[in-house]
């Protein structure tokens, strides 16, 4: 039988912001099948507790933190209220953010707006998250950090329509893969690993929108090599081999799993 002890998460502690549901919430199942106390981070309070009572059933230790992660006073407290339940912070997957959306195109000054939330919300919390988490790893010479990106920092989406929305989100997301990369090279003395996932298009409650549109759902799968959306649990499974000590020797990796869509 093959040995997975290095995938075994017992005794570790961790916390994933935008749990309540989609991405989040089956990376924060999966770290606890493997054995960690999960904290369940978002501003959905009635499914974020849901997902604590799922892990509470398989014998973890969780709560939930209402947080904006786009506050960075709120971020700091969040950060703080989980290391004073569990007593450290070994793991951290900052994974809260919005959808593109918003067809408005770049020039008009609505667009200004839709710049200033998106890149909040995508990127520059994900900063704030961080940094707030690496003032306790540090001490500890230990952490993994594992932030959401997209594959749309690596390729721009084919839907011109979505304008403004999209130039935000394929830059925020961008920006979260390099973000990733420059704190992994300043953080790696302290043996913090930082990484980022890529996903394609998955299927969660944020994107409902292309469920419920035939023709945006046939175009997604008609440019994805394996011609079918992707399911959260199946990002789950490269969340937890990146914050698993299986993955030792990996920091600096954006890690894509998009059905092979950048291969094309």
């Amino acid at each position: 039988m093959a040995d997975l002890s290095r995938f075994d998460l017992t005794g570790k502690k961790a916390l994933v912001t935008g749990s309540a549901g989609g991405i989040g919430k089956a990376s924060a199942i999966a770290m606890a099948k493997a054995g960690a106390d999960v904290a369940v981070i978002d501003l959905k309070e009635e499914m974020g507790r849901g997902t604590v009572e799922e892990i509470k059933a398989l014998g973890r230790k969780s709560l939930f933190i209402s947080c904006d992660v786009t506050n960075t006073d709120q971020v700091a407290a969040m950060v703080k209220q989980v290391v004073d339940e569990f007593g450290r912070l070994d793991i951290a997957f900052n994974n809260a953010g919005i959808a593109a959306g918003m067809d408005i195109p770049s020039t008009d000054d609505e667009a200004l707006g839709i710049w200033k939330k998106v890149l909040d919300v995508d990127l520059h919390s994900v900063f704030y998250c961080c940094r707030e988490e690496a003032k306790y790893m540090i001490p500890q010479k230990y952490g993994k950090i594992v932030n959401t990106a997209s594959m749309s920092g690596t390729i721009v989406n084919n839907f011109p329509t979505t304008a403004s929305g999209m130039v935000a989100y394929c830059t925020a997301k961008a920006g979260v893969k390099h973000l990733s990369k420059a704190l992994a090279m300043e953080w790696v003395q302290y043996n913090i690993c930082v990484n980022s996932i890529s996903p394609g298009y998955i299927i969660t409650p944020m994107t409902q929108f292309v469920v419920d549109n035939p023709d945006i759902m046939a175009h997604e799968n008609l440019t994805t090599p394996m011609h079918r959306q992707g399911q959260p649990d199946e990002m789950a499974g490269g969340v937890l081999y990146l914050v698993s000590d299986a993955a030792s020797f990996t920091t600096g990796c954006d890690l894509i799993m998009d059905g092979g869509h950048t291969v094309w």
